[in-house]
């Protein structure tokens, strides 16, 4: 069953035809305030080269201006992260394959990839920002035997 399906999910083989939407909502409540939310699936069933192994995924969340504290160009946001995987994907994990980023011999105890995520980006000159972030993630790699973990982040943005 491994080797059916290695050319298919596990990363041996890249390529080929990988269908799937994706939809996203983006609202302004208020000059400071926006909601966003986001859905996505595809079939699970082709090898990607992508950031992150993710068949089924659902977020909401909210972006704030720095307007309030006299800082309009920072941002804060906060989201809630769902994750999946497709049953084949799930399969060839279970049965040892490896993809991309997951993969280490068994995945029995699947569950959804759940993400509490939360940011905030500051505007430090007038080409530069950062942004600190933070995700508590329950299921990491889509396992209930791991987790749940604390991932701290930190991003830099510069203009030229």
């Amino acid at each position: 069953m491994l080797d059916i399906i290695r050319g298919h999910t596990a990363g041996v083989q890249y390529g080929g035809v990988k269908y799937g939407f994706g939809i996203s909502f983006n609202q302004e409540l208020s000059k400071s305030i926006g909601v966003f939310s986001r859905i996505g699936w595809n079939d699970g069933q082709t090898a990607s080269w992508a950031f992150a192994e993710i068949d089924q995924t659902a977020s909401i969340g909210m972006r704030i201006t720095g307007d309030v504290i006299k800082r309009p160009l920072d941002n804060f946001g906060i989201a809630c992260i769902i994750n999946g995987l497709s049953a084949p994907h799930r399969n060839y994990l279970n049965a040892g394959g490896n993809g991309f980023i997951l993969g280490d011999g068994k995945l029995t105890n699947y569950k959804y990839e759940q993400i509490l995520e939360t940011f905030y980006k500051v505007r430090l000159s007038r080409w530069l920002w950062v942004t600190l972030d933070y995700q508590f993630t329950i299921n990491p790699g889509y396992n209930k035997d791991r987790g749940p973990v604390n991932i701290y982040g930190i991003r830099t943005h510069v203009e030229f």
